[in-house]
């Protein structure tokens, strides 16, 4: 079984740079589990160089796929008596300590280079593995990770903003979060925060459900029920694109998009 995909990215109307960077992959493990991976990045607009922070972020992932995913999903050290779920789970426990560890390895190494050259540098991340039908998420930043149908949808992430922020602890409706001066203000980066800690969602898949991953430049000017409609269709990440931006949008707008 293989996982059908979408991906677009647009540089938008002003930007002179496209400072957002994607990846999906597909293979199998030498047990013939099916492994989907699908890495979106968001360069920071307001910060130098944010091609190069989320460019690199996205290279690393690359180089995990290929060199260290293999090891986590091993079955090797298994023992006999855990059935094929648990095993999954437990492939993606260690999925998780990798990318954390990368997560911490990436910050500090962009923290460096920007401190040589005589710059800030950041990328939010919004991440998916999935390993036989279960999926773990991971998110720094706004950058979104979504689930629908073709009736509902959720939200599978939380955006480490300041809007967000003061959302959750009553002092900012979500009307005034749309429209504050505020609403770019991250409160983790990788690379522009002393200390990042992403957050992590396991869960399983099923047949008809979508999984769209994608940056602020296309969520922001979107009601959800758009991504309903429009996503899952052919060239529906190019439509909901060319939505936002008759609607003003400005930044960067990328999306990528898993079918099961």
């Amino acid at each position: 079984m293989s996982y059908k995909t979408d991906v677009n990215t647009d540089i938008g109307t002003k930007k002179e740079v496209n400072q957002d960077s994607l990846l999906v992959k597909q293979g199998k493990t030498a047990a013939g589990d099916v492994v989907c991976v699908a890495c979106l990045c968001d360069g920071m607009g307001g910060l130098s160089q944010g091609e190069m922070a989320s460019s690199s972020f996205v290279r690393r992932i690359d180089e995990w796929f290929r060199n260290e995913l293999p090891g986590a999903l091993s079955k090797e050290e298994k023992t006999e008596e855990l059935s094929a779920n648990d095993m999954d789970n437990k492939s993606l426990k260690q999925v998780q300590i990798q990318l954390n560890l990368i997560v911490q390895q990436m910050n500090e190494k962009l923290k460096e280079y920007g401190r040589t050259q005589g710059f800030r540098i950041g990328t939010t991340v919004v991440m998916m593995v999935i390993v036989n039908d279960e999926y773990l998420v991971m998110n720094v930043g706004d950058s979104r990770a979504y689930v629908f149908t073709n009736s509902q949808i959720g939200l599978l992430t939380h955006d480490h903003s300041y809007v967000q922020q003061q959302m959750d602890l009553g002092k900012m409706t979500y009307e005034e979060a749309v429209n504050s001066d505020k609403k770019s203000i991250l409160l983790q980066c990788i690379g522009a925060s002393e200390e990042v800690r992403p957050d992590f969602h396991t869960g399983s898949c099923n047949k008809g459900e979508n999984y769209l991953l994608c940056s602020d430049g296309l969520w922001r000017k979107l009601d959800p029920n758009e991504i309903v409609k429009f996503a899952a269709q052919r060239d529906g990440l190019k439509k909901l694109t060319e939505l936002v931006i008759n609607r003003g949008e400005t930044d960067n707008i990328s999306g990528l998009l898993i079918s099961i």
